[in-house]
């Protein structure tokens, strides 16, 4: 193995905390104003469409937004929705609420997804989508250093 190879390899991807603008946390709908996940808990998040149930237009779809969560996150998740169905979930930005989950079984694959506002232009989806992955990227960053 060459040493540039090496050195390159070995690098870490080191955390801007001035890009940290986004802190998504996640409510139980009915439970107390405390979050039962963090931005700590998620590993990433991805941008996609739903089909807009409410109308019959084919075209039209919604935006959400699809957390990853890590191993030990992934498991407490299984345990809240399973002993949760029926309620909702709240993505909780800045103190508004941007996304819902309804819970209708457990969730196994660690992957937890929000519907945006029906209202929510794609601008708006594809920057918040923007904002949330550059910040998880580099909260992540932030706890893998501290953590050593």
């Amino acid at each position: 193995m060459s040493p540039l190879l090496f050195f390159s390899s070995c690098r870490k991807f080191r955390s801007d905390p001035s890009l940290i603008t986004m802190r998504p946390r996640i409510f139980l709908e009915g439970a107390a104003p405390i979050p039962i996940f963090d931005e700590y808990d998620f590993t990433g998040v991805q941008l996609g469409t739903i089909a807009n149930i409410m109308t019959e237009n084919p075209s039209d779809r919604m935006y959400a937004l699809w957390f990853s969560f890590d191993r030990r996150s992934a498991m407490n998740l299984q345990k809240e929705t399973v002993r949760n169905v029926g309620k909702r979930l709240h993505l909780v930005i800045a103190g508004e609420i941007v996304g819902v989950h309804p819970i209708e079984g457990g969730i196994t694959n660690g992957v937890l997804p929000f519907v945006l506002s029906a209202n929510m232009p794609q601008a708006n989806a594809v920057m918040l989508f923007e904002q949330l992955n550059t910040s998880l990227m580099h909260i992540r960053a932030e706890y893998e250093a501290k953590k050593g």
